[in-house]
């Protein structure tokens, strides 16, 4: 009977850690949840990860799978590959609807891929553009061998983002206009998760009961505002933070140590929140 357990995990091992070479820099491989996810041969972040664990940070697809329910409605601000869009298709189901924003041309085909492959074109729309608080073209800078480096273009960027590109941008509050609320709203977009909150005030003033998930980075943020001033606006629209742990426990953090926090990731909500 422990020969037949240890072959069924070895076996259910190396399923979760399968892959494939498509060529043209180009790999496929299962998340943990068994989803088909579309890769970049050439990233040293997040391909990795998945190749190996089939995983991408698992703190926050924790509070994700937690905090959202069948038919809610979610924006997704720098989907990027679109690990975390697969978590959130899952947990929304054919009833609910993810509107996700990625604007790096690299990754868009890929994320088309996995949305097309996972049969989740249904529930998710791709948005191919960039989320700021004015609409307009704008410029930015990536990494190439950091997929989810995108972000926008200033002068503090650093010299190895050696790719740049035009886009064009958006605010979620016109890009959701016709949307009567929206329960979660995700952003990992490199520092300008500020500036998406001030292009989205008549979405979350609709919103009572919306919950943010964000990566909090106070010297990217500090690059395009003043962070307290951003910690403080966010308490004064009636949200209280809290750091997301490794293990996807939710520690409450106070406005006024927000500017102090490491790079981390945080959820955002006016109501309580599963710890």
């Amino acid at each position: 009977m422990l020969d037949k357990l240890l072959s069924l995990l070895r076996a259910r091992l190396r399923r979760r850690s399968e892959w494939y070479y498509l060529g043209n820099g180009v790999g496929l491989a299962l998340t943990h949840f068994g989803r088909k996810i579309f890769l970049p041969g050439g990233d040293a972040g997040m391909t990795p990860e998945i190749i190996l664990k089939g995983q991408w940070e698992p703190h926050v697809e924790a509070v994700l799978r937690r905090v959202l329910k069948p038919g809610m409605q979610v924006a997704e601000v720098g989907a990027s590959i679109g690990f975390h869009t697969l978590v959130m298709g899952e947990a929304v189901g054919p009833t609910g609807h993810i509107h996700a924003f990625e604007p790096y041309p690299k990754v868009l085909p890929l994320l088309r891929n996995t949305i097309s492959s996972n049969r989740f074109a249904d529930r998710v729309t791709l948005h191919e553009m960039a989320v700021l608080h004015a609409p307009g073209d704008v410029f930015f800078a990536a990494d190439p061998q950091q997929a989810g480096s995108a972000h926008l273009a200033i002068a503090v960027a650093a010299p190895s983002y050696s790719e740049s590109f035009a886009v064009p941008a958006t605010r979620l509050d016109d890009a959701l206009a016709d949307l009567p609320s929206l329960d979660l709203l995700r952003m990992d977009s490199e520092g300008t998760e500020g500036l998406v909150l001030l292009g989205a005030q008549q979405l979350m003033e609709r919103s009572p009961k919306l919950v943010v998930v964000m990566e909090w980075s106070p010297v990217m943020l500090a690059a395009r505002g003043d962070v307290a001033e951003l910690a403080g606006w966010i308490e004064g629209l009636g949200f209280r933070c809290h750091r997301i742990e490794r293990n996807g426990v939710l520690v409450p953090v106070p406005a006024a140590e927000m500017p102090g926090l490491a790079h981390c990731d945080i959820v955002l909500s006016r109501g309580e929140v599963a710890p």
